[in-house]
């Protein structure tokens, strides 16, 4: 049976990767009219703010937010606790409406 070795991987446009390059020109055309047109600013801080734009867009959807992400929260210590369970409600308290107002007007 042939190996296919293209499967699984993300399209690529020369060296960018294609599932990123709409949002990046979503971001580049979004940075140009605030920057450009609304602020009134050069093609320098156009050119910046897209920058930023597209990098942190692409840091945090590359491969998937949990790569990303998941570096940042530690993953949990499970304990096994053999613990006598107790309820919390009484067992003949009701929590309906009536009961939670007379509660209150108690009080």
């Amino acid at each position: 049976m042939p190996t296919y070795r293209n499967l699984d991987k993300t399209p690529r446009i020369f060296f960018l990767p294609g599932d990123q390059i709409f949002p990046w020109i979503i971001i580049s055309l979004v940075s140009y009219f605030l920057v450009r047109k609304v602020f009134g600013l050069s093609w320098v801080w156009v050119l910046t703010v897209s920058g930023w734009g597209i990098g942190t867009w692409w840091v945090l959807t590359f491969q998937g937010m949990h790569y990303f992400f998941g570096r940042l929260v530690s993953s949990p210590h499970w304990v096994r606790a053999i613990v006598e369970y107790k309820s919390v409600l009484n067992h003949g308290q009701s929590w309906s409406k009536k009961s939670r107002r007379s509660r209150w007007q108690k009080g």
